[in-house]
């Protein structure tokens, strides 16, 4: 696995990310878990931990005191609050039955920030709030000037949505949120762009979200900041609005663009029973009515059922109304509360089905979803498995029901570290440590019921062989083993100066490694496969410890250059040329080839075939196979096929490194799309693509080396 590269500089986000660590090679779940957040003040990023931007909670304070405001709803308006990791600090945690009980009905939890930020306890909280009966949604603190907003939706939506389920129709949660306003990290408050660039960097993150969702998002903003940075654009009135505006009277400062909101944040001085220090304070719209999705349905034909359909309006002692269209037959919903019930038809078959809420004075609201009512669930016995350290792994695991596709939930425990499993079954990943797993897969549908389950073991075991071996280079100098040191010097093609990249991504001189303890030299030691002991290759030429997060480093040392680990910044002598190698997919025995099938482009090819080729990543951001670079074609959208070109250094040849749920993803920076096999082929040699960046594909993930 390879992971991005840092910040160039404190501070300011850029093309070169900052370090994200979700599954390190040699870490335990445990240890993966407890690792520090990515993203604080050492690399740049210090405002991560916050609810929204120092500027924007100093308003909504009422100044530096932040004392208690006055409330600016209306008395008995629908309240809620927003957290993020902040509501942590000092290992405080979060009583969301004591927040229920004093009266809070939503909560909105940061999960993600630009593209290398994860929230570590948005799971947590999450379970929390829906427990507790609130509804809730994620949002994401977009930065516009890190990376495209096709990307940052891809990246919000992977950690909200497919890790989490925070995101979508599950009968609780609202759609997603993206938080657009000043710029922490800079003194450009609109990140660097004009407003005809912030506008359709709004646009591509919005449309991603509808994309993939079917809903639209929220946007969270303040007047002045939607005034500056957009010239007031009123493109995105389709999206309901969550306005931040300090009026201590009854309505909010509006941005141009929109007639309604849907919700004021109107204080960051807030007292909420169950959360430490203060907290950021909501109210839903007297005019809004919001509904919660409810999850596509899945149940055995004949059983009874009852499945709540939630909803919260803004007006104090309304009554709402429900009706319902395409449900089973026996189905019914009560018309004031909401709650389906009944027995389901004893023949299998599916129904669509769409839910209308309604109130006095509020326009009506309706929610679609799907009813699957299955026959009896049959599991396929999985087989015991066996694997190596640094390889993808790609295993579907099939449940039948008696309907067409995938109706069910599938649940694994026991995976090996590194490889991770969807609702649909789908095993998928690089596997990251060695040992012995016993893997159990249960079946669930809408009941949570357990209706099958099987298990088998999973062997992994250490590599026995390296992988490319040569020079590693830096500005025209290679990486040299010096007697118990690691030295820099000029290249004169000996033995010392060739060091074997391994698949678990350890850096060999036979069986001794380099590795990395406290900031400043690195150290040769007896390989181990310990973390300290592991590195990945990075945008721009980095080449990163993994149980640092530092990156090797060219310095001065007795009056000769040497090798050590310092925070990335991605200065020169941070910037490396590994040994040429593969670019292997997660799709098992599959490696990136420069060379076409039958239309021009870059196929897909056997590991191991001598037409799959070797590739360098250049610290200049380029991916070279045969003296030519990989660039994305025209127009730069999905599905428009990837090409060599002569290298020119253009925006269109320049390639970045992310962390993914398996693997690492090669992305184009402009149009923050992915190299792709678009169709997951493992049959036969297909064009490469441009494609959506999702973690939970394995189209799009690679190992370099």
């Amino acid at each position: 696995m390879m992971r991005p590269m840092p910040a160039k500089c404190p501070g300011r986000a850029s093309a070169a990310l900052t370090l994200l660590i979700l599954l390190a090679a040699g870490l335990s779940s445990s240890a993966a878990s407890a690792a520090p957040s990515p993203g604080r003040a050492g690399h740049g990023y210090f405002n991560v931990d916050a609810t929204h931007s120092p500027r924007v909670e100093r308003t909504l304070a009422g100044g530096a005191s932040r004392a208690a405001r006055p409330l600016g709803p209306a008395k008995g308006s629908v309240l809620g609050i927003d957290v993020a990791s902040g509501q942590h600090a000092g290992g405080a945690t979060i009583n969301w039955q004591k927040v229920a009980a004093a009266g809070y009905r939503f909560a909105f939890i940061k999960s993600t920030e630009g593209s290398y930020y994860t929230n570590p306890f948005f799971s947590s909280d999450l379970a929390g709030a829906k427990a507790a009966g609130l509804m809730v949604a994620a949002y994401h603190f977009a930065n516009p000037g890190d990376s495209s907003g096709t990307f940052q939706a891809d990246f919000a939506i992977d950690h909200s949505v497919i890790n989490h389920g925070g995101v979508g129709s599950d009968g609780v949660t609202l759609p997603l949120i993206a938080d657009l306003e000043y710029d922490p990290y800079g003194p450009d408050e609109c990140y660097g762009l004009s407003a005809p660039q912030m506008v359709r960097w709004i646009g591509a993150f919005t449309a991603e979200v509808h994309r993939l969702t079917g809903q639209h998002a929220v946007i969270y903003t303040i007047a002045d900041w939607w005034d500056k940075c957009t010239g007031d654009s009123a493109a995105f009135t389709a999206d309901p609005l969550w306005v931040a505006s300090p009026t201590s009277g009854t309505s909010p400062t509006m941005p141009l663009g929109w007639a309604n909101w849907t919700y004021w944040q109107y204080t960051s001085g807030g007292r909420v029973p169950g959360i430490n220090g203060y907290t950021d304070l909501s109210a839903l719209s007297p005019t809004a009515l919001e509904v919660a999705q409810p999850a596509t349905q899945s149940d055995q034909a004949g059983s009874t059922v009852q499945l709540p359909v939630r909803s919260m309006d803004g007006s104090a002692g309304q009554v709402l109304s429900y009706t319902a269209t395409g449900l089973p037959a026996g189905l019914v919903i009560d018309p004031t509360s909401g709650l389906i019930t009944g027995t389901l038809p004893s023949t299998a078959g599916t129904s669509a089905a769409t839910v209308t809420v309604s109130g006095t004075g509020l326009g009506p609201v309706t929610v679609g979803f799907t009813w699957n009512l299955h026959g009896p669930v049959t599991l396929a016995r999985a087989p015991n498995r066996l694997g190596v350290v640094g390889s993808p792994r790609l295993l579907q695991i099939s449940a039948s029901d008696g309907l067409p596709g995938c109706t069910l939930v599938l649940r694994a425990s026991g995976l090996p570290p590194g490889l991770k499993m969807s609702p649909c079954g789908l095993i998928a990943g690089w596997l990251t440590k060695p040992g012995s797993y016993h893997v159990t897969v249960s079946v669930t549908d809408s009941s949570r019921s357990r209706l099958a389950a099987t298990s088998f073991s999973w062997r992994v075991n250490e590599p026995r062989a390296g992988g490319p071996t040569g020079q590693i280079v830096n500005q025209g100098k290679c990486l040299t083993r010096l007697r118990a040191s690691v030295t820099v010097a000029k290249c004169r093609d000996v033995a010392s100066e060739r060091w074997s990249i391994w698949p678990n991504g350890e850096l060999r001189r036979g069986d001794i490694c380099m590795a990395a303890g406290q900031a400043g030299p690195v150290e040769l030691r007896h390989c181990r496969g310990t973390i300290f002991q592991n590195w990945q290759a990075g945008t721009d030429g980095a080449l990163i410890n993994l149980a640092t997060g530092d990156c090797l480093t060219v310095r001065a040392a007795d009056h000769r250059p040497v090798a050590g680990v310092f925070a990335c910044y991605g200065t020169r002598r941070q910037r490396w040329v590994l040994p040429p190698g593969p670019i292997t997919s997660g799709l098992p025995g599959w490696c990136a080839s420069a060379l076409p099938t039958a239309q021009p482009g870059v196929s897909l090819r056997r590991c191991g075939d001598p037409q799959a080729g070797t590739w360098t990543a250049e610290p200049d951001g380029t991916l070279r196979s045969s003296g030519r670079c990989l660039a994305i074609g025209s127009p730069a959208v999905a599905g428009t096929l990837v090409r060599m070109e002569r290298c020119t250094g253009v925006a269109a040849q320049r390639w970045q490194f992310f962390n993914a749920l398996a693997g690492v993803q090669l992305v184009s920076p402009k149009p923050g799309l992915c190299l792709a096999d678009p169709a997951d082929s493992r049959t036969a040699p297909v064009n490469l693509t441009l494609g959506y960046c999702l973690a939970s594909d394995p189209g799009v993930s690679w190992h370099l080396g």
